[in-house]
């Protein structure tokens, strides 16, 4: 029976959890799964069945960075004593230094780097010598791939296992409209919007929120803003719904629009479940490009985008939502490869039985 301790990153989101969940799901029920995350969400890995810890981010804890890495060595190094797991699946654009350290410390373990793609063009160009930490780096694709100008892209195939873009849910995975929005408390008839424009812990999305909830109501669309577990501050408007759950994607059945940021995981998860979209990316982040997985998405006829909703500009493209959106998802689903999470998950169980590690030494 393998086991596998699964570490993420803290982010400005859930991706990075999420995405650790969605290759968990699909291991066989006696793989033997732990958490360990700096995302303060990490108490929704509890409704999974699997134990988890939380170590606070650098940022969170208010340590220097060199006491911060060392503390973070020593917590790894000791949970792999504890666990003796046969890898480690670390996910994050930016493994930390300390997490060489703890590997060396605890040789049996093999280790996989999960990097999503699409970074923005020159950023982050540095990380790629980490690869050397880890027996194979899997990276979940992107729909948006084409427009990738990102370090990651010029990686070659050799060197890193490609796998579709990868979802937690899948269609098959949705709740029915009727018990979607009775779960989430939610009108049980009429047109629902769901606008989830990030966390607002990059930069404030309150007036961005704001024009999407007015020219959403001016249609007579109901609106329902998520307010995120790792939120700081929650939108106020008025006459909007507020939904806090995890996974929200099982209930998109609900929805009949969503105005959303181009994150992976929301690009992702409103393409594949075939929720009509308009992106707005976040402008504000400092690797993942959002802008061009949102132009992308309106080049190839997915969804419609715009970089903000001021000026007018959310009247308009809601209209045009509400005229095209069924046509814009239907090619979305029809481009959609499928889900890369269950070749991700058979990578990693794969790694986890192979020869003993041959990872370099730390630079």
């Amino acid at each position: 029976m393998s086991s596998v301790l699964l570490v993420s990153s803290n982010g400005a989101g859930m991706g990075h959890l999420t995405r650790l969940l969605a290759y968990s799901r699909r291991m066989p029920r006696e793989v033997r799964r732990h958490v360990l995350s700096l995302s303060q969400a990490v108490p929704v890995v509890e409704q999974e069945g699997i134990p988890w810890e939380y170590l606070p981010s650098q940022g969170a804890s208010g340590l220097l960075p060199a006491t911060w890495r060392a503390l973070f060595a020593e917590r790894v190094t000791e949970l792999l004593h504890r666990l003796d797991p046969d890898v480690l699946v670390f996910d994050g654009t930016h493994p930390y230094r300390g997490l060489d350290v703890a590997l060396a410390a605890h040789p049996r373990t093999r280790a996989v780097w999960s990097r999503r793609g699409m970074w923005k063009a020159g950023r982050n160009v540095d990380q790629l010598e980490k690869a050397a930490w880890f027996d194979a780096v899997i990276e979940p694709g992107d729909l948006a791939g084409q427009a990738d100008r990102g370090a990651t892209a010029a990686v070659p195939a050799d060197d890193v296992t490609r796998v579709p873009p990868v979802t937690l849910v899948d269609q098959d995975d949705l709740s029915t409209r009727t018990h979607s929005r009775r779960v989430l408390g939610l009108p049980a008839e009429g047109p629902l919007a769901l606008v989830s424009l990030g966390a607002g812990n990059i930069n404030d999305t309150n007036d961005e929120i704001g024009a999407a909830v007015a020219a959403l109501q001016s249609r007579q669309i109901d609106v329902c803003v998520t307010a995120p577990a790792i939120a700081e501050r929650a939108y106020a408007g008025a006459g909007v719904h507020l939904v806090r759950h995890f996974p929200l994607s099982e209930h998109f059945a609900a929805f009949d629009y969503a105005v959303t940021a181009a994150g992976y995981n929301s690009f992702h998860e409103t393409l594949r479940l075939g929720v009509p979209s308009i992106f707005v990316p976040n402008t504000h982040t400092s690797l993942d490009d959002q802008v061009g997985r949102a132009r992308e998405a309106a080049r190839r006829g997915w969804a419609l985008s715009t970089d903000s909703l001021a000026g007018g500009q959310a009247q308009c493209l809601v209209d045009e939502l509400v005229a095209r959106g069924n046509e814009l998802s239907a090619q979305a689903r029809r481009d959609d490869p499928g889900n890369g999470a269950a070749e991700a998950a058979r990578t990693i169980l794969a790694v986890a039985s192979s020869s003993p590690s041959r990872r370099e030494a730390r630079p």
